[in-house]
């Protein structure tokens, strides 16, 4: 099963960023065998939305590790 970032296509009803403007707009991940399969997902989400539609991208997730960086009282980096 892939992976795809979905986005809608309508305009967003409140003042924001992603009101006009679709790059600003948050992605839903959506876990499904084809684009099309995530879009009809979508579809069962937003049915108010189906008309504006929703833009699908195969998406490639990545590792992400997270450190802890200690410092001392003068803020230099304890290694």
């Amino acid at each position: 099963m892939k992976e795809y970032r979905c986005t809608r296509n309508a305009l967003y009803t409140h003042d924001c960023l992603g009101h006009d403007d679709p790059i600003a707009r948050q992605g839903y991940y959506v876990k499904a065998h084809t684009a099309e399969e995530a879009w009809e997902k979508m579809a069962i989400r937003f049915p108010e939305e189906v008309d504006a539609g929703f833009t699908v991208q195969e998406w490639e997730g990545f590792d992400v590790e997270i450190v802890e960086v200690e410092r001392d009282d003068e803020g230099n980096i304890i290694e």
